[in-house]
């Protein structure tokens, strides 16, 4: 006997068919059919707005489901430079004036936004590697084979840093994927704006110290130089100070002519009541001669042309001195330039000023999520009304 045919069920003829062609099952179901007639419904009554809607949805899901959240740490900070005078400015003195610090803080500014600072920042704490680890969203992360000048403009777009000229403070945020990092990168960038700050000018000190210490001892070996000089003349002469012994000298010659004066006085006076050949008369004329021949000797030592003449030794002697005394001037100015440098560098020594201490976030503060959202839906809606705009003006045109 034949096999009877049993009529198969519902449920196993619909399992045949999603077995046979799945493709055209769901085709054929109600629901796929119940779903394309509301898209089409939908189409017809929205048109191209669909896509304005579908590429909001996009952001939507992007902004409150992938995006991975970024913490910042700031600090606030001023810079203050050691022994200057803070005077205020006001009135037409303060209009186009800028002080110390100010110019100091636009320096700092620069620097912590620099490639410099995003170098130091990758070798100190590897930075870069943060950035590009695969924790974070695609769309928000640094991408892994990017180049280093890929890496600075990525770092310069999540590091914030304002100047506020009126208070003169600096502050400083910077954006990482974990609020612990940000706090551990934010605190190696105050550590390398104090090293920074504190180097600022120290160069230009250093060379003038290095000046002021070179003219010192140039002082110096001029100023001994000239003193061996003055020295080895008053050896050679014999003589500590040919001033005073010249001045020993003119005293001795005027007393000589004091006396010689006074001798021949006598002398006349005897010979107003002796004769010529009196003993006394004679005596008074060998004094007198005497006086004579000391005088003669002694104005020949003022007057000598030979190289014992003691106005010559005097003339060297008082150039000499006058030398060495120059030198000693110029060593004792040098000295004082020196200090001065010494006073310079300290007043010329900066230092930050921590207002803010950086501190561990407890909540993202990026993205933004709904201002992002609302951001991308002005965007896209200014987008397709110009589009709109653009294709009625074309149609209008080719009717």
């Amino acid at each position: 006997m034949l096999p009877t045919n049993k009529k198969s069920s519902p449920m196993s003829r619909i399992v045949k068919k999603l077995k046979q062609s799945p493709v055209k099952f769901v085709a054929d179901s109600n629901a796929y059919v119940t779903a394309q007639q509301a898209m089409l419904l939908t189409r017809a009554k929205l048109g191209s707005f669909v896509l304005v809607i579908f590429t909001l949805s996009i952001v939507v899901v992007y902004y409150t489901l992938i995006a991975s959240p970024r913490f910042i740490s700031e600090t606030k900070f001023i810079i203050k430079q050691a022994g200057s005078p803070q005077l205020a400015l006001t009135g037409l003195v303060a209009l186009g004036s800028s002080s110390s610090s100010t110019k100091d803080a636009l320096i700092l500014k620069e620097y912590i936004q620099s490639r410099a600072m995003a170098l130091s920042l990758n070798k100190s704490l590897l930075l870069k590697k943060h950035y590009q680890q695969e924790d974070w969203d695609w769309f928000s992360r640094l991408g892994p084979d990017t180049s280093t000048e890929d890496y600075i403009e990525y770092f310069q777009k999540h590091i914030n840093v304002q100047y506020d000229e009126l208070s003169e403070v600096l502050s400083v945020e910077l954006q990482t994927f974990q609020p612990e990092f940000s706090l551990k990168v934010t605190k190696e960038i105050l550590k390398l704006s104090e090293t920074f700050i504190n180097r600022l000018g120290d160069k230009i000190v250093q060379q003038q110290m290095k000046y002021a210490q070179k003219e010192v001892d140039r002082s110096y070996g001029i100023l001994k130089q000239h003193k061996l000089t003055l020295l080895n003349f008053q050896q050679k002469y014999q003589l500590y100070d040919p001033k005073q012994q010249g001045f020993a000298l003119a005293t001795a010659i005027n007393q000589l002519e004091v006396d010689i004066i006074k001798q021949e006085t006598e002398l006349k006076s005897l010979l107003a009541f002796m004769k010529k050949d009196s003993a006394e008369v004679k005596s008074k004329q060998i004094i007198l001669a005497a006086l004579n021949a000391q005088l003669s000797e002694e104005k020949e030592k003022i007057t000598n042309t030979g190289q014992q003449s003691i106005n010559k030794i005097k003339m060297e002697f008082e150039e000499i001195s006058l030398t060495a005394l120059l030198a000693t001037d110029l060593y004792q100015s040098s000295l004082a330039a020196m200090e001065q440098a010494r006073v310079e560098v300290y007043s010329s020594l900066k230092y930050i000023l921590i207002i803010t201490n950086p501190s561990l976030a407890e909540d993202s503060e990026y993205p933004r999520r709904l201002y992002s959202i609302l951001t991308w839906f002005i965007s896209i809606l200014l987008v397709y009304a110009i589009g709109r705009l653009i294709i009625s003006i074309i149609k209008e045109h080719q009717e």
